[in-house]
């Protein structure tokens, strides 16, 4: 009897341990040791003082949490964020936990993997969570459910941020409200934030790249009571399950949710790396099907261990969505929606590739039947997959409720940002400080919620007319989310140099790539004279100092880790370890620090410092120079004008058997977008690395299929390559497909009441249903923007009707480029427009916008476009340029 008490009670007290555990899986908390393990010894005792935090006093599931976040945080959270900003956030984790009242029904790996990782995508991390979780929690604790939280939520995230294109650098959450706008990943990042910090679990979604139309998008999912429901982020809806997107993304070919850790949930897990693991979510969006890729040597035998990409062919290249290993058999397997998809499979220096008919079949076999110098040419015709009506996904009095708070959260967000400072009170400040008016109120404007910080860098700063020059040759959103103090830094270490185009460029510029912008100068110019690399009083001829640099840096241990985030400089000094990109960042750091112009090639994005007017590029394993040859593309004229680099046609480089796109044009003034022409880029030959390439080109039908190509080239050292630029023609005939009743009316702008919509007896005319402050209309606009020179010569009427009177006033033209001269713009009363459309053209869902509807005099309709569609712009001129 008292053995059987024994028992028991060693059964009761041993339950009760693991109860206290975090992880409490002994295997899967033992992996994750196990990771932590070697994560540490990555840093090795360089990066020791990193996990000191360690040493402080915690409890027994915070020590597992934090080892878990630290197991499988990129380096960047670990070197430049450090441990006691970990360990804050898992206790606010743990405290919402606790508070919300669904904290304790989150399962523990849905909350390990959905609700304590502080990241939810590229951005750099703040304070968000401690700052959300205060101004949350009492507003969502009172929603009966989960559901009405994510909602209340998401009202919430609308209230301080509203669509806007911005630039490919992620801002943080907090800089992204005090700029109150953002792209659609700076949206779901803070979005993301906002859920997990009162608990409920979120993950980011996205498609890397559209099948249908030239661009990308990101959502969220959030977990709720046992499923996965989406929601467009800062874009409520009156029930989960709907958003713009709902429609287009019926066309995704692959859509992934990019979650924390090794995740082991039940779900198709495309892979799993040393920090994150891939969830194929496509099936909860399309039509799909699982298929095989079989991957032979060339003498048919399986090649395992084969690396295999499914590429989408968007924005003039072949994209990678995803990355898969070959396994024994030579094969992969991976759920795809039912459209076509081009795959390369390589392995070592061989490669092979052909596209995938989903729709048709399941297998692909391709043979790694290339390698060095051969030359191939090849067309294909992709066909992404097919949208399908639905019936409209909430009820009219749903939607009006909806709209309503809309109107008030709008209101809300424009008193913030009406506390911005103004024009007039900036050039009123400038004349104060003693600084140029016009400079001065530029910077201010484009700083948006950050103006303070702008005030305060002329307030404290010695030189101004250097701060205006360090100002003058950021981005835009480096205005809006980098303090005065990091400003400083980078004027007081830049006062003794000279001033020119290149210095200020390459030398003052503190941004290298895409990395956050941190105060390095101080830090580096200390570390080089501590490490007697810069001695006070020596002069150092500049080839030497770049020596001296080169063999400083080669101090630096690159650790083979997915580099998610580049690393800050600083962030590197403090570990003396980065991935291979960060490490090249810090090197441009390193010259800039100290005078010498360096930056990362446009074209190889390989560093280079500048000797004797002369750039070199720095090969860290080499340590000499890359050969290069010219090259040059003929182009003899056809379907589309002038061709736009990433959009009609990008050049790739094919290193061990892969492609990687090179920056010839660059697209990154905006987060996407076509780059420069061809006339502009190839008004002489460019000078390319020697190697082997591959010519991608592609033009795009109405319907989204691509009409693509892909020819391989090669450039020999000191020599010149020439080739033609071929592409191919899209033949599309006008077809009726449907007629609307005469007259449509609309409320012209600065009226009252409905005219008529005047249809001229020749060619076609516009109508547009927008939706002001929506993505998918911005997009649209933007089209129109970018056109305004081919729409005027073309001369037909173009109508943007909103879809009522106040969403009309929130229509700002001077947020867009100037719009064709032929745009009428009004608004639709009481919806008659809109439902007439609808009824004629038989459609149930009117929330879809923009819908765009081409007709001849007669109602005839030749063209329908309902929802998000990039590229718009392009297929509305390519049909009313038609006879």
């Amino acid at each position: 009897m008292k053995r059987i008490v024994s028992i028991c009670l060693l059964v009761l007290v041993l339950g009760a341990c693991e109860r206290e555990h975090f992880i409490t899986d002994p295997a899967y908390r033992a992996m994750v040791e196990e990771d932590f393990q070697r994560k540490r010894a990555v840093f090795g005792e360089s990066g020791a003082a990193l996990f000191g935090v360690f040493d402080s006093v915690m409890t027994l599931p915070e020590r597992e949490a934090l080892t878990f976040l630290y197991a499988y945080s990129p380096l960047v959270d670990i070197s430049f964020s450090g441990g006691e900003y970990l360990l804050d956030n898992v206790r606010l984790a743990f405290r919402a936990r606790e508070e919300m009242p669904w904290g304790l029904s989150v399962p523990e790996n849905i909350f390990r993997h959905f609700v304590l990782p502080v990241r939810g995508g590229k951005e750099y991390l703040d304070t968000a969570r401690a700052v959300f979780f205060r101004e949350l929690k009492e507003r969502v604790a009172a929603c009966g459910n989960m559901e009405q939280a994510a909602l209340e939520v998401n009202h919430w995230c609308h209230e301080n941020v509203i669509y806007k294109p911005t630039n490919a650098r992620t801002s943080s959450p907090l800089a992204t409200r005090l700029r109150a706008y953002g792209r659609c990943g700076e949206e779901s990042v803070f979005t993301l934030a906002a859920l997990r910090a009162v608990g409920i679990p979120a993950r980011q979604i996205y498609t890397p790249r559209w099948a249908h139309c030239d661009d990308n998008h990101a959502w969220i999912e959030v977990w709720i009571d046992g499923e996965w429901k989406y929601l467009g982020a800062c874009e409520p809806e009156p029930r989960l399950n709907i958003a713009w997107f709902t429609l287009p993304v019926q066309r995704a070919m692959y859509v992934e949710a990019e979650v924390f850790g090794k995740y082991g949930g039940d779900e198709e897990i495309v892979f799993t790396n040393d920090n994150a693991s891939a969830v194929n979510v496509t099936s909860r969006y399309t039509r799909t099907k699982r298929t095989v890729v079989q991957v032979t040597d060339s003498l048919g035998r399986p090649a395992g261990g084969a690396r295999v990409e499914y590429k989408i062919f968007n924005y003039g290249e072949y994209y990678p969505v995803v990355t898969l290993v070959a396994d024994a058999r030579g094969e992969t397997a991976l759920t795809l929606g039912e459209g076509d998809i081009m795959v390369w499979a390589s392995d070592g220096g061989c490669f092979g590739f052909g596209r995938f008919p989903v729709g048709e079949r399941d297998t692909l076999v391709i043979a790694l039947d290339k390698g060095a110098g051969d030359a191939f040419a090849t067309e294909f015709d992709l066909v992404p997959p097919v949208q399908r009506d639905i019936e409209a996904l909430s009820t009219a009095g749903e939607r009006a409720a909806n709209d309503r708070r809309l109107v008030r959260e709008d209101s809300l967000r424009n008193a913030y940002v009406a506390t911005f400072m103004t024009a007039e009170a900036a050039r009123g400040k400038a004349v104060e400080l003693g600084v140029d008016t016009a400079r001065f109120a530029r910077y201010v404007r484009l700083a948006r919620g950050n103006y303070a910080e702008i005030e305060r860098l002329f307030r404290e700063v010695g030189d101004k007319e250097r701060a205006m020059q360090l100002l003058d040759v950021v981005a835009e959103k480096d205005l809006q989310d980098t303090p005065a103090r990091v400003w400083l830094d980078h004027v007081a270490g830049m006062r003794d140099f000279p001033d020119g185009e290149l210095f200020r460029e390459y030398v003052l510029n503190p941004r290298v790539q895409n990395e956050l912008i941190t105060a390095f100068r101080q830090p580096v110019r200390e570390a080089l004279s501590r490490d007697s690399v810069l001695v006070d009083g020596e002069r150092i001829a500049p080839r030497e100092l770049a020596e001296r640099l080169l063999r400083y840096i080669e101090k630096v241990r690159v650790a083979d880790y997915p580099a998610k985030v580049a690393t800050p400089p600083v962030g590197v000094l403090r570990a003396g370890v980065a991935d291979a990109l960060s490490r090249n960042i810090f090197f441009v750091a390193l010259c800039r620090a100290v005078g010498l112009p360096a930056r990362l090639n446009p074209v190889s994005g390989k560093p280079e410092c500048c000797l004797e007017d002369m750039w070199y590029t720095v090969d860290f394993a080499a340590r000499q120079a890359v050969p290069k040859g010219q090259f040059m593309l003929h182009y003899p004229g056809t379907p589309v004008g002038d061709p736009k680099y990433f959009l009609n046609f990008t050049v790739g480089k094919i290193e061990n058997g892969q492609v990687r796109t090179i920056d010839l044009g660059s697209n990154a003034a905006v987060d996407m977008g076509a780059g420069a022409s061809y006339s502009q880029i190839f008004a002489a030959p460019v000078l390319l690395e020697a190697g082997d390439y591959v010519l991608s080109t592609g033009n795009r039908r109405g319907d989204g299929a691509v009409f693509a190509g892909m020819t391989s080239f090669r450039v020999e050292a000191d020599g010149q390559t020439g080739m033609e630029l071929r592409v191919r023609p899209v033949e599309e005939r006008t077809e009726i497909v449907g007629k609307v009743r005469l007259p449509l009316s609309f409320v012209p702008e600065g009226a009252e009441s409905p005219v008529k919509i005047t249809l001229p007896r020749e060619g076609y005319t516009a109508i547009a249903i927008v939706e002001a402050e929506k993505e998918p209309t911005n997009h649209l606009l933007r089209d129109m923007g970018s056109m305004k020179e081919e729409f005027d010569r073309l001369g037909l009427p173009f109508y943007f009707v909103f879809r009522d009177k106040d969403n009309s006033h929130k229509f700002h033209r001077s947020d867009f480029r100037p719009f064709p001269s032929g745009v009428c713009w009004g608004y639709d009363h009481d919806g008659v427009l809109l439902g007439q459309l609808a009824e004629d053209l038989q459609f149930r869902d009117t929330s879809t916008l923009p819908l765009v509807v081409l007709l001849n005099g007669d109602g005839e309709v030749a063209f329908v476009s309902r929802g998000y569609r990039v590229g718009l712009g392009t297929q509305i001129m390519n049909v009313m340029s038609r006879k």
